[in-house]
């Protein structure tokens, strides 16, 4: 009997006597804080009150504790007028008594109210019912939430996907572990732990979310890939599409899933280059470049960071109706409007260089291809720019003078790849100090000497934020691009024929180019970025000055 009555509500036990007095029941539901005891509260009492209005988002901030002789208690936040108190009493024929509660209490019960159906993705951000402006909560505490309304696994699965798009997560990270299925989230290219799920429902999630991308939920012992193509609510109450690609690895204690999230809407839409990250010098370069008829323009850089933005944003600015704009993608990440995209399928044939050559016969004036990994793809994109069309690419190389000699390695000949190339593009995504709680910073003689820094009035701007809710503590919100460029001139041609790498890299220092280095100052200097994540981005070879 005990354990059945702790589970009544505090109202249940007042009216079986359980409790002795009213005073008692409000004393357990609402502390000398106001701190409210949540689960305490009865849903059927909740129910009881709010249906004698037909509009509950235009009454104040109540929640009903409970009812007692003809006398509602409600806490609430803030100080009700005595016509809001009268209104309320004569709508439920009642006496009405107000509690104080903590404002932070009545929120938290009012997201316990507002879950979104867990058998849909919300991407919707929290709205604080106090202000009505967007509020950032605990990650854990509204995966929590939304998972304690879903009620199997697929809603499971949509729960941690709505959570992840709230809070601006490129990729979903689900890994067993001895104590359950670790949940992280990559939040601004940094992983962070959310919840470990219970190892009862562990291998249950994982074959659920196999099921939804259509893979072969027999096979554990070899990795798998997979999509998911769903829709997902935003705060403006419309559709909008997700496609999802799953990728399944065997491990250590089962498997691990990754699951990476593209919004489907078009994010490049605004046309705006220097919204990336470029300086005005870079930009003006690179602007430059694209307004050429003919060419190769490389965009160089490991995974994740910011290549498809760039390139994106770069083809919708000359995407106009007078130029036809082909595409070859391995995968198609996100649609854009006024341009034709293929995709790669190797067992079908289509391979980057087959599909480029389709495309020539397109009648193209931009093309794009994703990468430039092998020298038939290398081959065909040099007589491509050389044919009159603008091609634009990307390389995995660690600077922008190395994608020259990784070029020529691929076979063309140094003839052709000098006479194509218009430039390189090479970028690395930093975090950007957060605008909340950014203060101000003064740098340490060691930090101004690794950078090679004199202090002067100029580079006092430095900030560091000392973190916040919207930042997660982190200090840092959004990201964006460090870039430098190679503008390629004809003694840089000439040193693509007939030179060395050393030559080229002596030739660059010697001229001042816009360097990994030069924006990097730029940027610490401006207090956009901070040391400490210039030095966790860039290879210390890029920082230090080179004579």
């Amino acid at each position: 009997m005990q354990l059945l009555a702790s589970r009544k509500s505090i109202w249940r036990q007042l009216q079986s006597n359980e409790i002795s007095s009213c005073e008692e029941a409000l004393h357990l539901l609402v502390d000398s804080e106001g701190k409210l005891n949540i689960d305490a509260l009865d849903s059927e009492l909740n129910q009881r009150f709010f249906r004698s209005f037909e509009d509950r988002n235009v009454l104040p901030p109540i929640v009903p504790l409970l009812l007692w002789r003809s006398c509602y208690y409600l806490g609430c936040p803030t100080k009700l007028p005595e016509h809001t108190i009268r209104l309320l009493a004569d709508r439920t024929l009642t006496e009405i008594k107000i509690i104080p509660i903590a404002a932070e209490s009545y929120r938290a019960w009012f997201r316990t109210q507002n879950v979104p159906d867990q058998s849909k993705i919300n991407s919707a951000p929290l709205i604080n019912p106090l202000t009505g402006e967007v509020e950032q909560a605990d990650i854990g505490e509204v995966t929590n939430l939304y998972l304690s309304q879903a009620a199997d696994q697929t809603r499971r699965i949509n729960a941690l996907i709505s959570v992840a798009l709230q809070n601006r997560a490129s990729d979903i990270h689900l890994e067993p572990t001895p104590k359950g299925l670790r949940v992280r989230y990559r939040i601004d290219g940094i992983l962070r732990d959310v919840k470990t799920l219970p190892l009862e429902v562990s291998r249950k999630i994982i074959v659920a979310l196999k099921v939804m991308c259509d893979m072969d939920i027999a096979e554990s012992r070899r990795p798998q890939d997979g999509r998911i193509n769903k829709e997902y609510t935003s705060n403006d109450n419309m559709a909008s599409g997700l496609d999802m690609r799953v990728s399944t690895l065997p491990c250590v204690g089962g498997e691990k899933a990754v699951i990476r999230l593209l919004p489907r809407e078009n994010p490049f839409s605004n046309n705006l280059l220097h919204g990336l990250g470029f300086s005005e010098h870079t930009l003006s370069i690179y602007e430059r470049w694209l307004h050429q008829p003919q060419g190769l323009i490389i965009i160089t850089g490991p995974t994740g960071s910011g290549k498809t933005s760039t390139l994106y944003t770069s083809l919708q600015m000359i995407a106009t109706e007078q130029v036809n704009v082909v595409t070859v993608e391995d995968p198609v990440e996100y649609v854009l409007p006024n341009i034709t995209q293929t995709q790669v399928n190797e067992l079908a044939g289509m391979t980057f260089a087959a599909g480029l050559r389709a495309i020539l016969r397109q009648d193209p004036d931009v093309v794009m291809v994703g990468e430039v990994r092998d020298p038939e793809t290398a081959e065909t994109v040099i007589r491509a720019a050389l044919t009159g069309h603008l091609v634009l690419s990307t390389m995995h190389t660690n600077d922008a003078p190395s994608a020259i000699p990784r070029l020529k390695d691929l076979g063309p000949d140094p003839g052709l790849v000098s006479d194509a190339l218009l430039g390189i593009v090479a970028q690395r995504l930093v975090r950007k100090v957060c605008p909340y709680c950014a203060e101000p910073y003064t740098p340490t003689e060691n930090e101004l000497e690794k950078l090679g820094i004199i202090p002067t009035a100029e580079n006092t701007k430095w900030r560091k934020g000392k973190g916040c809710d919207r930042c997660f503590g982190s200090g840092f919100l959004g990201r964006e691009a460090v870039v430098e460029v190679v503008d390629v001139d004809d003694h840089i041609r000439e040193l693509i024929y007939e030179g060395s790498p050393s030559q080229l890299n002596r030739y660059l220092r010697k001229i001042d180019y816009p360097s990994f280095r030069t924006a990097a100052i730029e940027k610490v200097c401006k207090g956009i970025t901070t040391y400490e994540e210039l030095i966790r981005v860039l290879p210390y070879s890029a920082l230090a000055k080179k004579n």
